[in-house]
C-alpha cells in the first residue's frame, strides 16, 4: 500500500504514458484523444466509490487528450466494478459497447478517516503491448477523495497535475521600502485602521519589545454584537466599554467571525505585493480585498446615506428617476468609500499558534494585479474556534524583486460573465 501525502503528489515514478489513440476498428492517426471510461468504483460504506469515480472523470475532462465517457452512459452500461471484475467481460464491453480503448475501475473502502482504493486499469491502446496496472491508493485527510483522483489522473497521464502556488513556495524578501498601509504595527492607535468598537476589537499594549498589538475576541454574542456595530455604523452611538454587549451565548466565531479593516490604500495593476502578519492565537486570515467604482450601476442609496438623509427606502423608491439618480451622485461625490464594490480577494493563511508566529506570502500568485482593482483593504478576520486571537506587524509591500509591471494571469476557471462599471442604457418607453 502506498499513503499518499501532498510532498508525494509531485511525481510518481511508475507512471505508464497513454498514448494517442483512436476509436476500436478506426486507423486515423490524426485522431489524438484517447477514449475513456471511469466505471464508478464498488464501495459497502456507502456513495465513496461513485463519488471517486466522478472526481476522476473530473479531472481527465481537464486534459485535451481525453475524452472521457460520461457518468449516466457508464451507468447504462455497467454497474459498480469492483477492483476483482472480470476482465475479460470488461474488455467486450469497452470495445463493443462504449469503444473506448482505456478503462478504470476499482474498490473503495474506508475506515474512520482512512479511504483506501484499489484501482486497476485496462489499456490497449496500444494493441502490441499490454498497458495494464493496478495501484492501491490510500489518505487520511480531508481531501483524500481528491488527492486519490490526482493520483491516478497522474498515473494514467505519466505527469505530475498542475499544482497552485502554496504558502512558503517563495523566500521572504530579506529587506522590504516603506510599507503601503499605515500603522501595521498598531502603535500609533487605531490610525489607517478602523477604531476598535471596545466589544470584540481592542488595541492594548502588548508583550515586552511589541508596543501596541491588537486583540480580538470572537467570543462575543453575536446578535448583540451585529446590533452594536449597525449603530455603530448609522452613527447612533460611539464606540465604548458601557455596549451592553456580553461574552455568553452563540458566539460570533460560528458564524460571521470579525473583520478588522485598514483604511484604503491605492492598487497598481500589473503590480505585485508581499503581506506580513505575526499572530497568536488560532489559525486565522488576513484578507487582500480590491474594490472598484460602483456608483455608475447604483440603483439605490446605502443604509448610511439614507439614515443620514432622513429617508427610508420606501421613501426613497418613490422619488422621481431623476430625483433618486441626482442624489446617488451627490451622495457618490461625498461618500464615495460607500460605492465601492469587492472585485478581488485573496488571503494570508495564519496557522494556529500558542506563540507568536510570522506569516508572510505573495500576491497575485501568478502575474500582476488586474486593471480593473483600483483600491485595496486590508481585512484581518478572526472566527473559530471562539478565543482570543492576538495581532501584530500586518504590512502591505511592493514586491522588491518586481522589475516591471507583470500581465494579469486569468483564473484556471473563468468567471461567467465580466465585471462593468457603467450604468446599462436604459430603454426608452413607447
Amino acid at each position: 500500500m502506498r499513503t499518499i501525502a501532498l510532498t508525494l503528489l509531485v511525481a510518481i515514478a511508475t507512471a505508464l504514458p497513454v498514448l494517442s489513440a483512436s476509436p476500436p476498428g478506426k486507423s486515423d492517426k490524426k485522431v489524438k484523444n484517447t477514449y475513456i471510461v471511469v466505471f464508478d468504483f464498488a464501495c459497502a460504506d456507502g456513495d465513496h466509490g461513485t463519488k471517486l469515480s466522478d472526481s476522476i472523470r473530473l479531472r481527465l475532462a481537464r486534459h485535451k487528450e481525453f475524452s472521457v465517457v460520461d457518468s449516466l452512459t457508464t451507468r447504462d452500461h455497467a454497474k459498480p466494478t469492483g477492483a476483482r471484475a472480470d476482465r475479460s467481460k470488461l474488455i467486450s464491453l469497452m470495445k463493443d459497447k462504449l469503444l473506448v480503448t482505456v478503462g478504470i475501475y476499482g474498490t473503495v473502502s474506508v475506515r474512520g478517516k482512512q479511504v483506501t482504493a484499489d484501482i486497476a486499469c485496462i489499456n490497449f491502446t496500444d494493441p502490441t503491448k499490454s498497458a495494464d496496472w493496478t495501484e492501491t491508493l490510500s489518505d487520511s485527510t480531508q481531501r483524500a477523495r481528491g488527492l486519490i483522483a490526482r493520483a491516478v489522473v497522474e498515473k494514467l497521464t505519466g505527469r505530475p497535475e498542475w499544482t497552485p502556488p502554496q504558502y512558503g513556495d517563495e523566500d521572504e524578501p530579506k529587506k522590504f521600502a516603506k510599507p503601503l498601509n499605515v500603522n501595521g504595527s498598531f502603535d500609533k492607535g487605531h490610525a489607517g485602521w478602523d477604531a476598535p468598537d471596545l466589544a470584540a476589537t481592542f488595541l492594548v499594549d502588548g508583550p515586552k519589545g511589541r508596543g501596541k498589538v491588537l486583540t480580538v475576541l470572537t467570543t462575543v454574542n453575536r446578535d448583540q454584537w451585529i446590533a452594536y456595530r449597525r449603530k455603530l455604523r448609522m452613527g447612533l452611538t460611539k464606540p465604548t466599554k458601557d455596549h451592553g454587549v456580553t461574552y455568553k451565548g452563540g458566539p460570533v466565531a460560528a458564524l460571521e467571525g470579525v473583520h478588522y479593516r485598514s483604511d484604503w490604500i491605492d492598487a497598481r495593476p500589473g503590480q505585485r505585493y508581499w503581506l506580513t502578519a505575526d499572530k497568536k492565537g488560532p489559525g486565522a486570515k488576513v484578507f487582500i480585498k480590491g474594490f472598484l467604482d460602483w456608483s455608475g450601476q447604483a440603483s439605490g442609496l446605502p443604509e448610511s446615506s439614507l439614515a443620514r438623509l432622513g429617508l427610508t427606502p420606501e421613501k426613497f423608491a418613490d422619488l422621481p428617476a431623476e430625483k433618486q439618480q441626482a442624489m446617488i451622485k451627490a451622495d457618490a461625490k461625498a461618500h464615495p468609500e460607500r460605492y465601492r464594490r469587492e472585485c478581488y480577494r485573496w488571503y494570508l493563511n495564519c496557522g494556529g499558534s500558542g506563540d507568536w508566529k510570522h506569516h508572510a506570502a505573495p500576491f497575485p500568485p501568478r502575474g500582476g494585479l488586474p486593471k480593473h482593482v483600483k483600491w485595496f483593504q486590508i481585512q484581518i478576520y478572526s472566527y473559530w474556534p471562539p478565543g482570543e486571537y492576538l495581532w501584530d506587524n500586518v504590512h502591505l509591500y511592493k514586491d522588491p524583486r518586481q522589475t516591471a509591471p507583470l500581465p494579469a494571469v486569468d483564473a484556471r476557471t473563468k468567471n461567467y460573465k465580466t465585471i462593468t462599471t457603467t450604468r446599462p442604457a436604459k430603454k426608452k418607453r413607447k
